[in-house]
């Protein structure tokens, strides 16, 4: 499993930069990545699974938990069962 490390925004941010984001907030800060890259790696564990990789093979393969490996999958299939009700029910 990656795991992946904090930094210190001190030593990484501008220091106008930090003194900016430190008005609205202190304590730790989750950034997102831009915004495909979560779509790409949903994509990539679903096409995995496809595939019958296993759940640590594909938790390791993506940088991510088990645990959010499930989670993603669970997520595709309550979709997938949603868009299988629409279909059948002609909506």
């Amino acid at each position: 499993m990656s795991i992946k490390k904090y930094a210190n925004a001190e030593h990484i941010l501008p220091r106008e930069l930090l003194k900016e984001v430190q008005k609205h907030h202190s304590g730790i800060l989750w950034i997102p990545a831009p915004g495909s890259f979560y779509k790409e790696r949903r994509q990539l564990v679903i096409a995995l699974k496809s595939q019958g990789i296993e759940t640590d093979e594909i938790a390791s393969l993506a940088g991510i938990t088990r645990r959010r490996v499930n989670q993603i999958l669970a997520d595709h299939r309550k979709e997938a069962d949603a868009r299988q009700v629409e279909d059948s029910s002609g909506m």
